[in-house]
């Protein structure tokens, strides 16, 4: 006879990222696509999506869920993508940055390193 789940409750499971959380995550410069992000969230009434990491990875965005929503996934996987043309740091139109370590930078912030593609 095969075990039966545990169905844990809600209290149980971490509550995952708060905005404030996401926002402080990233740098100033990516604030705007982590408020699209929790705006779209928050407009999503019918399934609960819990943002369980927000971080930089290999100069682009990355956000992670708890809960595969396609229409969700979609948006995020835009933000994603835009975050390759957004300066990290201030917000302007950015480039995907090489050298020891990739980040996505305007010419004023990258200090010299050289732009690369993301794709």
């Amino acid at each position: 006879m095969k075990n039966s789940p545990v169905w844990l409750p809600a209290s149980f499971y971490p509550p995952g990222y708060t905005r404030e959380q996401a926002l402080e995550s990233v740098d100033i410069g990516w604030h705007g696509l982590i408020n699209k992000a929790f705006d779209k969230l928050e407009s999503i009434t019918d399934i609960i999506i819990v943002i369980d990491q927000v971080k930089e990875k290999y100069g682009g965005l990355r956000i992670y869920t708890s809960t595969m929503y396609e229409e969700f996934d979609k948006f995020v996987i835009e933000l994603e993508t835009e975050s390759y043309k957004i300066c990290e740091t201030c917000g302007e139109a950015g480039e995907l940055r090489g050298a020891d370590w990739y980040k996505t930078l305007c010419d004023v912030h990258a200090n010299g390193r050289p732009a690369i593609s993301p794709f």
